[in-house]
This record gives structure tokens, sequence and C-alpha cells, in this order.
């Protein structure tokens, strides 16, 4: 027998585990349901496509609805949009990952989803967000400036028809996390 197994299993760790890191993914059911739906649509207009003017048009529907299929299949391998732990939290925008350290943040606040049509969002509030904006490409930039115009905040990410958290209480998961490092709020 060692020192260590000797002791009560409560001495024997540091405390206890913390807070399960918070995730926003991508819904695979609903795109999965979208891309299969737009292909097969997509293949009804092209079997009726012809060379008469509303045969040409089919073909245009036929490759609207293909695209839309590509698009839906490509969100499919996206994986997690935000990730939160004890450290801080990480956003996908585009194909660039944007962490910052919860002691960065100013406010995180937090729109909840008002009916199952409507999405919710989380805004990440940075204290100065000039250094890690300014890191980013011109295409990512693009987006978190549209972000900035949209939400009030360069960092936002919805969730709700596309996009599940992984736990439903939002705004206690995140608070959670946070630790008193930051304050997270709900939007109203």
């Amino acid at each position: 027998m060692t020192a260590a197994s000797a002791l009560p299993r409560q001495q024997r760790f540091d405390g206890e585990p913390g807070p399960t890191p918070f995730t926003v993914r991508a819904s695979q059911k609903v795109h999965g349901g979208l891309a299969v739906g737009a292909a097969l649509v997509a293949l009804g207009f092209a079997a009726s496509g012809s060379t008469s003017p509303t045969g040409i048009l089919r073909w245009i529907v036929a490759a609207a609805f293909a695209v839309l299929a590509v698009v839906c299949a490509r969100a499919l391998t996206v994986g997690d949009m935000l990730v939160a732990d004890h450290v801080g939290i990480r956003l996908r925008i585009g194909s660039e990952w944007v962490g910052t350290r919860w002691e960065d943040i100013e406010e995180v606040t937090v729109l909840q989803r008002r009916h199952p049509l409507d999405d919710g969002r989380i805004a990440v509030h940075l204290q100065d967000p000039g250094p890690i904006l300014g890191a980013l490409p011109s295409s990512t930039r693009k987006t978190t400036d549209a972000n900035r115009r949209l939400t009030g905040s360069s960092l936002a990410i919805p969730f709700g028809l596309t996009a599940r958290p992984s736990n439903g209480e939002v705004v206690q998961a995140l608070h959670m996390l946070a630790d008193a490092r930051c304050p997270v709020r709900e939007q109203l």
C-alpha cells in the first residue's frame, strides 16, 4: 500500500472536477436532411430539363438546388462552432478559430431563442478587440465586421435550428465556466 492510496478518497484529488466544456455544434440532422432533400430536388429538375426555354429554366433551378445541397453537405463537416472551457472561449468564424481568455473578455451576452424558428445568439465583447481582430485574414475580418453591424459584437455565434448548444441552459453553463472572471448575462 502506498501513502497516496492510504489517504481518504476526497484527500487524494485536488478538488471536484470543474464544469464541463460548453460547445455549439452544427446540427447534423438539419444539415443532412437539407442536403439530401436539395439533392433529390436537383435531380428531379435535371431529369425534366430540356433545350426548350422552360427546360433551360429547369436546368438553372437544378443547378441552384445542387449548390444548396453542396453547401449543406459542407456544413456537415464543420463540427464545433464555439468551445468554452475553464481557460476561455474559442469561436470558429469561417475557417478561422478566434480564441480569447476569460480575463480578456468584457462580457458575454446571450440572446435566448424565443420560439422554435428563432435563433439565439452568443456574443463575446472583448475589452480590447484590436489585436485579436487585426491578426485575422481580411476575409474573416469582413465576417467579423458584418457580425458587429448586425449584433453589436464582432465575435458572435448563432444557435437554434441549425446549431445546437451542448447544454440547454446556455447562460448558466457559460457563467459556471467564466467563474466570475467576466460577466455573462442574458440579453432581453
